[in-house]
């Protein structure tokens, strides 16, 4: 995703030169034929699948009890809600930020700079501290990435937010979703099926509401300072709810 996000951002103002936005759209579409091929022909189904395996991770703990899922449904759900605020906007306010000497697509192309490694990095620091430990990191993190704009509208502020935005929302998505499968093994999937129901629902109505407080009061500032908060009352839930089930430090 990070390449993607990289290479499209390359690409989209040679094939604007080309036929304007209808070009961007045509060469993005068969751009991303090719790549679907290519990851098509690259499949290889495993014999026998997941018949029979035991997954020796389920007793690590680095893995959380059951009874804490719901505080992780909760907290998936409100990181997408404040998430997508930054993923909607965050070119529309570089580019509206007076005095800002560059492109602005320079910001997204930060985001997929940082996304590239993001997934390798958190699965290594949750092997490292801990699952729990390192998705809930990565909550703060972000929700720092996201005030940045607020607090340092200027080139560096917008680049160090794009870079944290990019190495954490899907390093966020790999150990939220790892983490459901874990907690239950042959129910992995229905459990990523909840996960990506509030995931859903938060990125409905994050767009809306940012929307509404953008027509209110003519700033960004309310919304990213919004999505600031929704996203470290997230982190929050992680942690405080493993305490609260587990009776010990979240790992």
């Amino acid at each position: 995703m990070g390449l993607g996000i990289l290479s499209s951002t390359l690409l989209i103002p040679y094939l604007n030169q080309w036929r304007m936005w209808e070009g961007a759209w045509i060469g993005l579409s068969l751009f991303s034929g090719v790549l679907g091929l290519l990851a098509w022909s690259w499949i290889r189904e495993s014999p026998g699948g997941q018949k029979g395996r035991t997954d020796s991770r389920t007793a690590d703990t680095h893995v959380p009890p059951p009874e804490w899922f719901p505080y992780l449904v909760l907290a998936y759900g409100l990181e997408e809600l404040g998430y997508i605020v930054t993923g909607t906007f965050i070119v529309s306010i570089a580019e509206g930020t007076p005095g800002l000497a560059f492109d602005a697509s320079v910001v997204w192309m930060a985001v997929g700079a940082g996304a590239i490694p993001s997934c390798i990095i958190w699965s290594a620091l949750a092997n490292r501290w801990g699952m729990v430990k390192a998705l809930t990191l990565s909550m703060f993190l972000q929700s720092v990435g996201i005030a940045l704009p607020v607090f340092r509208p200027d080139p560096s502020g917008f680049i160090a937010s794009a870079l944290l935005f990019g190495a954490t929302f899907m390093g966020i998505t790999t150990l939220a979703t790892t983490l459901a499968r874990q907690m239950n093994p042959s129910g992995g999937n229905r459990m990523i099926g909840y996960l990506t129901a509030f995931y859903a629902a938060g990125q409905m109505a994050g767009p809306a509401v940012a929307g509404w407080l953008l027509s209110s009061t003519r700033s960004y500032h309310a919304a990213l300072l919004g999505a600031v908060g929704v996203v470290f009352v997230g982190g929050l839930l992680l942690a405080g709810g493993f305490r609260l089930i587990s009776g010990k430090s979240f790992r």
